[in-house]
Formats: C-alpha cells, sequence, structure tokens
C-alpha cells in the first residue's frame, strides 16, 4: 500500500484551496481575543453615550402637544444635538418632539459640534464635523454604518481616530467608530466569509470552506500517523 503518496496529493490540493482562509481565520481569532472590545472597538473608553429617563409626566406633555394621527406605538427620551426630546413612533413613522413639546429643529454643524463634544472624554481633540450623505466604504469591505445615509460625523484626532455618527435629522448619537473597530469588523466579514452585510455565518461559502478545512486536519493527520508507524517499525527491525 502506497498511502503516503495519496494522503499527500490530497493534503497539498486541500492546503492550496483553503490555506489563505485558514489564515484569515487564525489571524482573525486572534484578533478578536487580543484587541480590547468594550474600550477600543466599541469606544466606550473615551465616549459616553448618554441615556435620558422619561419625565414623570411625559403623557401630559404628549397630550399637550396635540400631535395629529394615529396613538403612538412607545415614546422614548433621546439625547440628541439639539437637547433632550422624545421620539414618538407611529405606525407611520418616527415623529421628534423637544421634551417641551415642541417640533425638534434639524441639527446644525455647532449644534452637532456641541453635543460630540459633550460624549467625548477622551484624550484627543475635535478635528472636523462632515455632513455626510453616504459613509465611504473602509478596506474595501468595511461599512461603518451599513446601507443609513445623511449623517453627521464628528472625528477626534486621538490614537483610535474616534468618530461619532449623528443622524442628520434628529441628531441622535447612532454609533461610535474608531479604527479597531474597522479592523474588527474587516476580519470578522473575513472570518464568516460574508462579504456584503457581514452577518450571514451560514452561508454555503464558509460551509465549503469548513469542509475543506477539516478535510486539511483529517488527512495531515493520517499523513503523521502513517510517518509515526513507519518510524516505529524501523525502530522495532533495528538490530
Amino acid at each position: 500500500m502506497r498511502l503516503s503518496p495519496l494522503f499527500f496529493r490530497w493534503h497539498r490540493w486541500l492546503a492550496y484551496a483553503v490555506a489563505l482562509q485558514v489564515l484569515a481565520w487564525v489571524l482573525g481569532g486572534l484578533l478578536f481575543a487580543w484587541l480590547p472590545f468594550q474600550g477600543w472597538v466599541k469606544g466606550k473608553d473615551w465616549v459616553r453615550a448618554p441615556h435620558l429617563a422619561l419625565p414623570a409626566d411625559w403623557a401630559q406633555g404628549l397630550a399637550a402637544a396635540s400631535l395629529p394621527g394615529t396613538a403612538p406605538l412607545s415614546v422614548q427620551s433621546v439625547a440628541t444635538a439639539q437637547g433632550a426630546a422624545w421620539r414618538v413612533r407611529r405606525g407611520g413613522g418616527d415623529q421628534w418632539l423637544l421634551a417641551n413639546g415642541a417640533p425638534l429643529p434639524v441639527p446644525d454643524a455647532q449644534a452637532v459640534q456641541r453635543f460630540a463634544l459633550s460624549l467625548y472624554h477622551g484624550p484627543g481633540q475635535l478635528a472636523s464635523v462632515q455632513r455626510l450623505a453616504e459613509v465611504p466604504r473602509r478596506l474595501g469591505l468595511v461599512r461603518e454604518l451599513g446601507s443609513r445615509q445623511q449623517v453627521w460625523r464628528a472625528s477626534f484626532d486621538d490614537a483610535l481616530k474616534t468618530r461619532l455618527y449623528m443622524d442628520a435629522t434628529s441628531g441622535e448619537l447612532l454609533a461610535v467608530r474608531t479604527e479597531a473597530w474597522v479592523l474588527y469588523d474587516f476580519f470578522w466579514r473575513l472570518h464568516v466569509m460574508d462579504y456584503s452585510e457581514g452577518e450571514d455565518f451560514n452561508n454555503p461559502l464558509l460551509r465549503g470552506f469548513s469542509i475543506g478545512a477539516v478535510a486539511l486536519v483529517l488527512t495531515g493527520s493520517v499523513l503523521v500517523t502513517l510517518a509515526l508507524a513507519r518510524a516505529w517499525r524501523r525502530r522495532a527491525h533495528r538490530p
């Protein structure tokens, strides 16, 4: 029996097919294990997201506002670039009000700047405030806000290049992004082999490559076993 050459050929061709993806899996796992997730990836070391509670008299205030349309499905108190506001969710879409019941004005660059500085507690300085129709991709794959459009971006010059994204209409904080988040998301997409949304980890491509990786390990194990058996036989026949 000449099993070694046969398994060696299988092992070699499997390695050609899955080596780069296995390397991406290993590098991604190393990155996920060592990169501080909450502090660096989520940016929580330097940004404190606001949390507001509804006032006790919110129902009276909402009734006094006399909003047209159907009854609200939910009411939430949200910090915005224009101050504390209510997000009133209805079947036809969200409506925004200031805490005093007045309509929420659209924020400008100065309001976004003040809000960003109130949330940021890191060592950097505010570098720029920009209104973006669309957030550009990073590293060819990463979309920092998915498909969302029309946002404000406040950028800081710290080591992580912290960026605060806010809704262009309401001024609500949408997300905190850093260079660590971009790197993490890039390797996550490589890890799950979903290069569009990065959420489908049951896709056919991942399943096929995972089977190939298992076959690579199995053929390598057979080669190791055969090599050990040969070494044992040589040692047994040695005078």
